[in-house]
């Protein structure tokens, strides 16, 4: 099975999308071996059915082991798939970060999103896992739900002001250097850098 990202103006982006009666069967591990071919050649931390056309609740999410956006330490995840997620839980604690959309390319934006999560789903073999979720594990999740609701991170964005055009994802881009959470991480980091050393 070969897929393909579905044009931004598709209206299965737009849709909610249905839940998985089969999960564990061949099918859906076919569907998700072809998802994350997708989503590993487009260079994506994750994937949503309806970006490849798909209107089924599945995604795949990734964190890889990179210091990335600025966050030291941030924990890795490996490429996973769920099947029908549900968000349960949110922290009361919101944040301002930046993000970009396979489905949007060239466009990036600050979105505010609840801190950590926890969310039930089912995986390939149709076991229920529940997945408690911070930093970028968290948002990455938030950000594949909402596909599944027709949702797309733009909707999310509050100021028209901090939705951005980029030539690509890079961390001098404006987007990231006008978001006022990344500037302090990004300081905190450098303050904790020990000094080159030199002589004297």
């Amino acid at each position: 099975m070969r897929l393909s990202l579905v044009d931004r103006e598709d209206p299965v982006l737009r849709q909610v999308a249905r839940a998985v009666n089969d999960a564990g069967s061949k099918r859906v591990r076919e569907l998700a071996e072809a998802m994350d071919e997708l989503r590993v050649e487009a260079g994506g931390m994750g994937l949503a059915a309806p970006q490849a056309g798909i209107s089924e609740r599945i995604i795949i999410v990734e964190v890889p082991e990179d210091e990335w956006v600025g966050f030291p330490e941030v924990p890795s995840f490996p490429a996973t798939v769920l099947v029908n997620p549900e968000i349960v839980w949110e922290s009361e604690e919101f944040i301002k970060l930046p993000e970009g959309c396979l489905s949007l390319p060239g466009l990036m934006g600050n979105v505010v999103r609840p801190s950590a999560i926890t969310v039930q789903a089912l995986d390939l073999e149709g076991d229920r896992l529940t997945i408690h979720a911070d930093r970028w594990l968290a948002r990455v999740l938030q950000h594949e739900i909402d596909h599944l609701d027709g949702v797309l991170y733009v909707d999310r964005v509050e100021d028209p002001h901090e939705l951005w055009r980029v030539e690509r994802v890079d961390v001098n881009d404006p987007v990231w250097s006008c978001n006022p959470q990344v500037l302090r991480l990004r300081e905190e980091l450098r303050r904790q850098q020990p000094a080159e050393p030199r002589l004297v």
